[in-house]
C-alpha cells in the first residue's frame, strides 16, 4: 500500500510512503481520533509529527524518570544487591513490630 504524504514543515515536497494495511488502519484511527479532538481536518503528515512528538515525549519523560529515581536497569547483580536488601529490611521490620521479649 502506498500512501502521499504532503509535509508543510518542507514546503510542497510530496513523497510517497509504503505501509502494510495494518499500519496505514491504525494511521488511519489516529487522524480520525485526532480531528475529533481538534474539531478539523488533519492531514497524514499532521498525523505522523504528532505520534513522533509523543513518542519523543514519551522516551524523554522515562529518561527523566529514571533520572530523578534512578533504577536498576537488567544488572542481574543490582538485582540480587537489592533483593538481599529488602530481606534485610523485612527481618528488621519484623523484630521491630514483634516488639521488646
Amino acid at each position: 500500500m502506498c500512501t502521499s504524504v504532503c509535509s508543510h514543515h518542507r514546503g510542497a515536497l510530496t513523497t510517497t510512503i509504503q505501509l502494510s494495511e495494518e499500519t496505514r488502519e491504525k494511521l488511519f484511527r489516529t487522524v480520525s481520533e485526532l480531528e475529533r479532538e481538534r474539531g478539523r481536518r488533519v492531514s497524514y503528515d499532521e498525523a505522523i509529527t504528532v505520534l513522533i512528538d509523543r513518542a519523543e515525549a514519551k522516551d524523554s519523560a522515562r529518561v527523566n524518570f529514571r533520572r530523578l529515581y534512578g533504577t536498576l536497569g537488567p544488572d542481574p547483580q543490582a538485582w540480587k544487591e537489592l533483593s538481599k536488601l529488602r530481606r534485610g529490611e523485612r527481618v528488621r521490620l519484623e523484630r521491630i513490630t514483634e516488639g521488646p521479649r
